[in-house]
């Protein structure tokens, strides 16, 4: 009876995932979290996901970075057979424009569902949510040898 009880007691005390990604998408919600050095993507109605894959710098997820002079662009790429799930966000700073015009930040997030190199699929995160920041494990996993953030994300 010993081997249960332990089991409990260590999963009560196992740290919680850390949330990485988190955006809200037609009532759907799209999360990447972060427990240990495994990333696990989710997709669906909040607590019931549709679809959850993991990966880790073992595989199974791939990281893109892009600098530009006042933005950035990012993604994250789960592989689940021949298909990809793309998270992207594309940040560009305010600029200014002349004339006391300022070009305002620009923050866009979203998913791209890949069968092969063909998007199947864009949905865009809803306006305010969805921002990812570069953590430290994103250097840790296989970079992506092109930069899948649509175009005019």
């Amino acid at each position: 009876m010993l081997g249960p009880l332990l089991t409990i007691l260590l999963a009560s005390t196992a740290p919680a995932p850390q949330t990485l990604f988190a955006c809200t998408a037609r009532q759907k919600r799209i999360t990447i979290t972060l427990r240990d050095d495994r990333l696990t993507y989710s997709f669906g109605p909040p607590g019931w996901p549709e679809i959850r894959l993991n990966g880790g710098p073992g595989g199974g997820v791939y990281y893109h970075r892009q600098l530009y002079g006042r933005g950035e662009d990012q993604t994250l790429r789960f592989v689940n057979g021949a298909w990809g799930y793309v998270i992207f966000n594309h940040w560009h700073a305010p600029e200014q424009l002349g004339h006391g015009r300022i070009a305002p930040e620009y923050n866009a997030s979203g998913l791209l569902v890949m069968k092969g190199r063909m998007i199947v699929r864009r949905i865009n995160c809803d306006k305010g949510s969805g921002d990812l920041h570069e953590w430290s494990i994103f250097k840790r996993l296989e970079q992506d040898d092109e930069n899948l953030t649509p175009e005019g994300a």
